[in-house]
């Protein structure tokens, strides 16, 4: 077939059968955008929660495993807390600030914690009070006092061989009342020096103001059905 086209020039017409037939356009799919999409925005959405978080959970983190790793590392049973020389009792041995408990170190001792340390890292031990029960299952000798107080002073020597030499006995702990005043009052002290003795439970058993000797003491452990 010949088909004349406005330009003068003459063709051959192809059959209708050889025309092409137009295609519908491919849809595209948009599969792969929408995951591309959501990627960047989970990306850009964890991105900024570390920059908001980051501080606090970095500041938090030595705290968190130090308490993971160390909750059971030493037994500190008791305290001797004064401010020229404060003692603690460590798996029933009598150490200062500096001393090594093994292969601990004792960094800090206050009146009712102690802080160690350990291959760089370092924790808190927090010692229950006595009316709350002793996690040893020993009793307790609580003695309220001051540095400032002449039978206090005296008392100091007599506390300290008794921790020495009754660590598996029971415990010998030591509060400051003028540098806690609180203390003073949540035990109903009036006058310095004041023992308090507290049996396994933390169930007080006995009190005394003023001084008392070495031999004293024993004594009234022994009166009140514990054998030093």
């Amino acid at each position: 077939m010949i088909h004349f086209e406005p330009t003068g020039q003459w063709s051959r017409q192809r059959p209708l059968l050889e025309r092409r037939i137009p295609q519908p356009p491919k849809k595209k799919s948009s599969s792969s955008s929408s995951r591309i999409f959501l990627l960047g925005f989970v990306v850009i959405a964890a991105a900024s929660l570390a920059y908001h978080f980051w501080p606090a959970l970095k500041d938090a983190w030595p705290a968190a495993k130090a308490a993971v790793l160390s909750s059971d590392d030493v037994s500190l049973t008791g305290i001797f807390f004064s401010e020229d020389n404060p003692m603690a009792i460590v798996d029933g041995k009598i150490v200062h600030e500096g001393d090594m408990a093994g292969p601990v170190k004792v960094l800090e001792i206050h009146k009712d914690k102690v802080v160690f340390e350990d291959s760089g890292r370092t924790w808190t031990q927090t010692l229950p009070a006595a009316e709350e029960g002793v996690r040893s299952g020993l009793p307790v000798l609580l003695q309220l006092g001051s540095p400032g107080c002449p039978p206090c002073r005296q008392m100091t020597p007599i506390l300290d061989e008794l921790r020495a030499d009754y660590a598996k006995k029971f415990q010998v702990r030591y509060i400051d009342v003028w540098k806690y005043p609180t203390d003073g009052q949540k035990y109903g002290v009036t006058k310095i020096p004041t023992q308090i003795f507290y049996d396994t439970q933390g169930r007080e058993l006995y009190r005394h103001v003023g001084f008392l000797s070495k031999k004293e003491i024993l004594a009234t452990w022994k009166k009140l059905g514990i054998k030093p």
